[in-house]
């Protein structure tokens, strides 16, 4: 384990130590529709918030014995994280949400489509989708052609069609199936590189995939080893050259990461100590220009700012409500904001020259038990969903007289049952 910055960044271009310049966009053409569509510098369409569900501080009584699955936030993120987008896209125009959702026994679920078009939601064709296996994570492609969910099983792999309705690839079956169930999902920014961690293992996969098709290239992925057997949620800069892995009571790891090479993780891996009172590190997000990196920890129930060029300085702290679980920088660089799954809020921050302010009107009420956070295409609403009670997806618009807050702009139940136990959010980018 290598303890030394290993990381140089410059706006939005960025190299590892060992490694060639990489860029952090790129354009790809599909023939079907004859759209060019800019992959975004993404954090991961969703990241994951299990282990966290089994905490007897964070879920107690009757949730805990229910799940033993992933809490996610995607990304895109998603990054999923929660996922970032550096594209452009026409007011009115729709960004399509996908939701899935543990069966109120704990076992199977459902993936659920959504349109969200000026802040106004509604099911797509065919929603919901019965899944074969219990879900822990959902993530949608920085190109924005497929959509990946991991199960107890393996990986899911759906086709993007028109209108933002999903095709099972693969004949209906997994694209992989790794050591151990699926915890959280990423894609990189060229949508070339699907990055897995699984429940109880030290393992990070790198597995290559197609662009073009949406499947592995060669069914066996590029480990890495983490520092704990505890992954949470994981991140990928949007620069496409760090994973950023919140382990909970493990820490954080950060490793190397370039998406031209073979195996394209770093020489080593970075590793970050839980910060003094802190017992758990539940959520990991990275700013657009890939200057900063935020975790979230509990139960000290704070934000942590690192400067990714140097990890091993000192870094700043910020108070958040209770039990942060998932964090959103979003696109433009000036906000960010943290979900706190035990209060039911959002604390929100102003990012100014390096440092965080808590803005006046923060924190914001939302969905019972959050755990993703996501804005959509248009850069206009943030949506959030619960593990809790209905409704557990709620939109929100961003106040035009005060900056930065969040103003409710619908809410629903994602699920016929109450509650909903929705578990991952994906956003088309």
């Amino acid at each position: 384990m290598q303890s030394e910055p290993w990381v140089k960044t410059a706006r939005i271009r960025a190299q590892p130590a060992d490694a060639s310049p990489q860029s952090g966009t790129v354009i790809f053409e599909h023939e079907r529709d004859k759209q060019r569509m800019k992959t975004a510098h993404s954090l991961s369409s969703i990241a994951g918030f299990a282990r966290f569900a089994s905490r007897k501080a964070v879920l107690p009584g009757l949730l805990r014995p229910l799940l033993l699955v992933s809490l996610l936030l995607t990304g895109c993120n998603n990054e999923f994280f929660t996922p970032v987008n550096n594209t452009t896209t026409a007011a009115g125009s729709s960004t399509y949400m996908y939701v899935v959702n543990v069966s109120s026994t704990g076992s199977g679920g459902t993936l659920s489509e959504y349109s969200l078009t000026s802040g106004v939601a509604a099911p797509l064709s065919g929603s919901p989708i019965t899944l074969p296996a219990t879900p822990t994570s959902v993530v949608v492609s920085p190109n924005n052609l497929f959509v990946y969910v991991g199960t107890s099983v393996g990986i899911l792999m759906y086709t993007i069609g028109v209108g933002g309705v999903l095709t099972q690839g693969n004949n209906g079956t997994v694209i992989y199936s790794g050591p151990n169930a699926v915890q959280n999902l990423a894609v990189d920014a060229t949508s070339s590189w699907l990055i897995v961690s699984y429940k109880n293992s030290t393992e990070l996969d790198a597995l290559a995939i197609s662009p073009l098709s949406g499947l592995t290239q060669t069914g066996t992925p590029v480990p890495a080893t983490l520092d704990a057997l505890t992954p949470v949620q994981l991140a990928i800069s949007p620069a496409n050259n760090n994973v950023f892995v919140a382990l909970g009571s493990g820490g954080t790891d950060a490793i190397g990461f370039t998406a031209s090479a073979a195996s394209p993780w770093g020489a080593g891996t970075y590793h970050i100590n839980l910060a003094p009172h802190s017992t758990a590190a539940n959520a990991v997000a990275v700013d657009p220009s890939s200057t900063y990196l935020f975790i979230g920890e509990a139960t000290s129930n704070i934000l942590r700012k690192f400067a990714i060029s140097n990890l091993s300085a000192a870094q700043n702290t910020y108070s958040t409500g209770q039990t942060p679980s998932a964090i959103l920088s979003d696109p433009t660089g000036q906000y960010v904001y943290a979900t706190n799954y035990t209060d039911n809020t959002i604390t929100g921050f102003s990012l100014s020259a390096g440092a965080l302010t808590t803005l006046t009107d923060s924190p914001f009420a939302t969905a019972k038990g959050p755990i993703a956070i996501a804005e959509d295409s248009t850069k206009s609403y943030v949506v959030v969903a619960g593990f809790g009670n209905n409704p557990d997806l709620w939109v929100y618009s961003y106040d035009t007289t005060s900056p930065g807050t969040l103003d409710v702009a619908t809410t629903f139940s994602t699920a016929t049952t109450d509650p909903s136990y929705a578990i991952g959010l994906a956003l088309t980018h």
